[in-house]
């Protein structure tokens, strides 16, 4: 097997599965955001706002299953990705051992539950109809429907999800169908190792990016701007790391951000990019310098992220010598100064080039996030650099001496460097201690801070 072909190993946590299938705007989003007990669905009355499958976790009695929120139906040829949900849904039905056909009780049978009703019945998997929305004891009364009977899957379990009435009740049920299959609900003890966010402005390849690394159509992709609206969490293991890849919106100009699903997948993206080790920038090699990747790289340095940045699309480069590439990094070390610490790699997403040294560098970045040197390797570091490139001073006429330089913290790394009192040091001269701890001691792709402390002695 080739470096290209060797794949992470997808993490199947051997937990019961529940399906949530709809039409469009019936609720399944707040319901799955419900029952997995966060924000995670973008809920929304435009219809179509799910596309990609949402998957979590969930803990219901003190063991944990699996629950799939699968993008409304509409059975419309003419409606934006309808084949591409259908496939997401004949997924989630394919890992699902019970099925929650959601209905809006207040709104009765469409067509669109007849064909999805048919669609259910030759999967063979059990299935509970959800008549969503009984918000008040009004709308419970329609439960009663006759029409929700001749769906055929018996009487439909009445829950408002707004509000969270009825879902332990149907939560049990599902439950009991679980404790007789092969898979039991139970407590996973699976944690990612390695969280790493995908960031870039639309169409730069996110999405069909996370597809290469899983090796299937884990996420919709599309040359339309916008087609991922929610972050898409993705579980894998590499050699004894177990590494979470989070696909997020696209993030574009403010100016051009719509007010409504564009924003909150913006804020859900950038929201999750805070909570990763490590971000990977992605670039359309095509189109390489903007103002809003420039926006989105001073964001990361803000928050301090490990960073690879991530030229995809180099397969459509006429000119891919070596001499070429270094130009191309020059040129963005050149626009983007604020993240110079950034690995780079120049990948093709679409065909899977290079896209194999990609755990190397996260596990890297990942070590060197955390990476602690002790005092005395510090000492004889400083106490050579030093003798080498005397420090320079800063603001005032005394020269400046170095007393010690230590480490601070971890994740990010942050050192101190401490000084004569009433000295200063000039601040290139501290860049360049910066510099040089990052080529001693490898802090790959990691950003450092630095601090200067006056000491009296």
């Amino acid at each position: 097997m080739t470096d290209i072909e060797r794949r992470p190993e997808l993490v199947d946590l051997r937990l019961p599965t529940i399906a949530l299938v709809g039409r469009v705007n019936v609720g399944k989003s707040t319901l799955f955001n419900r029952i997995v007990e966060k924000r995670q669905a973008v809920v929304s009355d435009i219809p179509g706002t799910t596309r990609t499958r949402n998957i979590g976790i969930f803990t219901w009695r003190g063991a944990q299953a699996r629950i799939i929120d699968a993008g409304g139906l509409t059975f419309h040829n003419d409606q934006p990705f309808e084949k591409e949900i259908l496939e997401q849904t004949k997924m989630a039905l394919h890992e699902a051992d019970i099925v929650f056909f959601v209905i809006d009780v207040r709104e009765g049978v469409f067509v669109q539950e007849r064909e999805i009703a048919k669609f259910l019945r030759k999967q063979k998997l059990p299935v509970m109809l959800i008549a969503n929305k009984t918000d008040a004891p009004r709308d419970q009364v329609l439960v009663h429907n006759g029409e929700f009977l001749q769906l055929g899957f018996g009487a439909p379990h009445a829950v408002s999800s707004l509000n969270g009435v009825g879902v332990g009740d149907v939560l049990d049920q599902a439950f009991k169908v679980f404790n007789k299959g092969a898979l039991r609900p139970k407590q996973i003890k699976i944690k990612p190792d390695i969280k790493v966010a995908i960031l870039g402005k639309p169409n730069v390849g996110k999405s069909t990016l996370l597809n290469q690394i899983a090796g299937t159509d884990m996420v919709i992709t599309s040359p339309e701007a916008h087609t991922t609206r929610e972050t898409f969490d993705m579980l894998v293991k590499w050699n004894d790391k177990y590494v979470s890849f989070l696909d997020t919106a696209g993030i574009r100009k403010k100016a051009k951000v719509d007010d409504g699903l564009e924003r909150i997948g913006v804020s859900q993206s950038i929201y999750n990019m805070q909570s990763a080790d490590v971000v990977m920038l992605v670039i359309d090699a095509t189109d390489p310098v903007s103002v809003q990747e420039k926006v989105l790289a001073r964001l990361i340095d803000e928050k301090r992220r490990s960073l690879i940045v991530l030229v995809n699309k180099w397969d459509l480069i006429a000119d891919k010598s070596e001499e070429n590439r270094l130009k191309f990094i020059d040129a963005l070390n050149a626009y983007y100064p604020h993240i110079a610490h950034a690995e780079i790699l120049f990948v093709s997403a679409k065909s899977g080039y290079k896209i194999h040294q990609l755990f190397e560098l996260i596990t890297a970045c990942y070590e060197a996030r955390h990476k602690e040197i002790d005092v005395h390797t510090l000492d004889t570091f400083m106490r050579q650099l030093i003798s080498k490139h005397k420090p320079q001073r800063g603001i005032g006429s005394a020269p400046p001496k170095i007393y010690a330089l230590k480490q601070l913290a971890t994740d990010p790394p942050e050192f101190q460097i401490s000084v004569k009192a009433r000295t200063s040091l000039n601040s290139g001269y501290i860049k360049f201690v910066e510099r040089a701890l990052r080529e001693q001691f490898g802090f790959v792709g990691t950003p450092i801070k630095m601090y200067t402390k006056k000491i009296k002695q």
